[in-house]
């Protein structure tokens, strides 16, 4: 039972694809990457959970936020299986590049009945990006 379970969570981790800033797909590279200066309260538009919880591989969750001020990014945050709804505030703390391969979830690994799924347009419109922490 166990090596069944360690061989279905290989096959899960290599379904994924591995991004960096350095190295990511034709969509993903057009992201324009920015640090976030200082703590920020911002409004949840669309979020898609980290896949998995972190352990010796790094996930994060990719979430569309848009500020008091009207600016509209997308944060990805290190760890984060957490659910929040679309309107909900929430604060953002800036956090550094990670300096080592993070797997970012995948519209294509999710089910089609999944609600979790960020609209596609997103990836097209949406360019500016950031890591930080969401609390």
């Amino acid at each position: 039972m166990r090596k069944f379970l360690k061989f279905t969570l290989l096959i899960f981790i290599l379904s994924l694809k591995t991004y960096s800033q350095n190295n990511s797909d034709s969509i993903r590279k057009n992201w324009k990457y920015f640090k976030l200066k200082t703590n920020t309260q911002t409004f949840v538009i669309d979020h898609l959970p980290s896949p998995a919880l972190c352990g010796t591989i790094a996930f994060a969750s990719i979430t569309i936020v848009k500020t008091e001020a009207g600016e509209t990014f997308r944060i990805l945050d290190l760890c984060n299986s957490k659910t929040y709804a679309k309107n909900q505030k929430i604060k953002i703390i800036p956090r550094n590049k990670p300096n080592f391969n993070v797997i970012l979830p995948s519209q294509s690994t999710l089910k089609q009945n999944d609600e979790s799924k960020l609209e596609s347009e997103y990836n097209y419109k949406i360019l500016r990006t950031t890591w930080a922490i969401i609390e």
